[in-house]
């Protein structure tokens, strides 16, 4: 019977110590408990997030957002699809004046940039070109070897 009581001690003892253990996880938990609300918010903030920017993406891909550039040649009229930006700008090769036209019309009339190449400024020439514009930079020289770089950057 004394072993009997010994074990019942103990076994009480391990209980106990099991009801404190069980206590002081349950208090965590609780404690825890905003941080798994709050991480569920973000999760679903995040999942709206995603839901979102696929939206604008879809919206913005008409109007030319994630269009790359293209490298475009002198005398020889674009036009442009979206809004966009045209840069010329002296590279290397032969150099002749460059005047940079938009317009509604084909060829396009209106002077928006001069490139100077005999004076020293006016080496650059850049522009805004809405959609449905046509563009040219018209070169007083035409020449295979040309020394302008042509660009034209899709804005958003």
């Amino acid at each position: 019977m004394f072993g009997t009581k010994r074990r019942l001690e103990a076994l009480q003892a391990t209980v106990s110590e099991l009801e404190r253990q069980v206590r002081a996880l349950s208090a965590q938990v609780e404690a825890a408990r905003p941080l798994l609300a709050d991480a569920a918010r973000v999760e679903a903030l995040t999942s709206s997030a995603r839901s979102a920017l696929t939206a604008l993406e879809n919206r913005a891909e008409p109007l030319g957002i994630g269009r790359p550039r293209f490298d475009g040649k002198l005398d020889t009229v674009y036009r442009a699809d979206v809004l966009g930006f045209v840069a010329v700008y002296v590279g290397v090769g032969r150099t002749a004046d460059v005047r940079l036209l938009v317009g509604r019309e084909n060829p396009p009339t209106e002077c928006v940039g001069v490139l100077d190449t005999g004076g020293e400024r006016n080496s650059y020439a850049g522009a805004i070109v809405r959609p449905g514009e046509h563009w040219l930079a018209a070169s007083t020289r035409p020449d295979a070897n040309p020394a302008f770089v042509v660009h034209f950057t899709p804005l958003f």
